[in-house]
């Protein structure tokens, strides 16, 4: 008798317990349906995902002609204070490459890190690397245009305020010396500083 009691129990709890769950799955589903994301948010993501997959190029050559990096990261956030988009990226070269050889970063080489991700383009002649005056502002506008405000509905207007209000800043870390550059500047600026 007492062993019926205690199954009928654990058998009633055990029914309270998965409609209680279930109600509380179906309640937390309805509270992520009702809240609202901004506009600013959901376009801060996309670029971020933008990013990183664009990153890759950055990986290492078979044929170097550029420096080579290990590792990349890149975070995109809104900046309440100036009011304005942050893109901080930060690379570390590659420590079996650079521990053979001498090498001390230079700013061509965040405004190549910068143009790659962003415009797939180095900027730079590949035998003396001096800057390629074809590569100006306004191409640069154009292609990240195109890459990543397509699949948003931004008129000129709100482009142009876009980018007058995003940053990049990009820091390169030697990993034998342990020195780091650091090079800011807008999106589209023809050389960060």
């Amino acid at each position: 008798m007492i062993k019926i009691k205690i199954i009928k129990i654990l058998f009633i709890s055990l029914i309270f317990f998965i409609f209680s769950n279930l109600s509380y799955a179906d309640y937390s589903f309805e509270s992520f349906k009702k809240k609202k994301v901004s506009y600013l948010d959901f376009f801060l993501l996309k670029t971020e995902n933008n990013l990183f997959r664009r990153a890759n190029i950055m990986r290492r050559q078979a044929l170097p002609t550029r420096v080579q990096y290990s590792n990349i990261s890149t975070t995109v956030e809104y900046d309440k204070k100036n009011d304005r988009i942050n893109i901080d990226i930060y690379t570390i070269m590659d420590k079996t490459r650079y521990s053979k050889k001498k090498y001390v970063q230079k700013v061509k080489d965040c405004n190549q890190v910068r143009n790659l991700i962003f415009y797939n383009r180095t900027g730079y002649s590949f035998i003396k690397q001096k800057r390629k005056p074809d590569f100006s502002e306004g191409i640069m506008k154009e292609i990240f245009k195109e890459v990543f405000f397509s699949d948003f509905s931004f008129n000129e207007k709100e482009i142009e305020f876009l980018l007058n209000k995003m940053f990049v800043k990009v820091t390169i870390l030697h990993p034998v010396y342990k020195k780091e550059l650091t090079c800011l500047g807008k999106i589209n600026d023809y050389e960060l500083k």
